[in-house]
């Protein structure tokens, strides 16, 4: 039976942007990005597709901690 975990981040564009253009090299198969503009921010719709739950988990988790660590690089590169 096949998983799907979806990840919803909300923020400035540009910021999100990059941090996410940093992980798209590392697995694109295993997650489609998706992105919704609003008035002054972007979201984007992380959905990743899996054979089996604990698989799926896996993938987001990975997900989110690259994010986190493009975030912080991101900021020190900013300072």
């Amino acid at each position: 039976m096949e998983s799907t975990i979806e990840i919803r981040w909300s923020g400035d564009p540009g910021k999100i942007k990059r941090a996410i253009q940093s992980i798209e090299p590392d697995d694109s198969e295993a997650f489609k990005v998706d992105f919704v503009r609003h008035e002054s921010s972007i979201e984007a719709i992380i959905t990743v597709k899996a054979s089996s739950l604990s698989t799926a988990k896996a993938t987001a988790d990975d997900i989110l901690a690259c994010l986190g660590a493009a975030m912080v690089a991101g900021d020190v590169l900013e300072d």
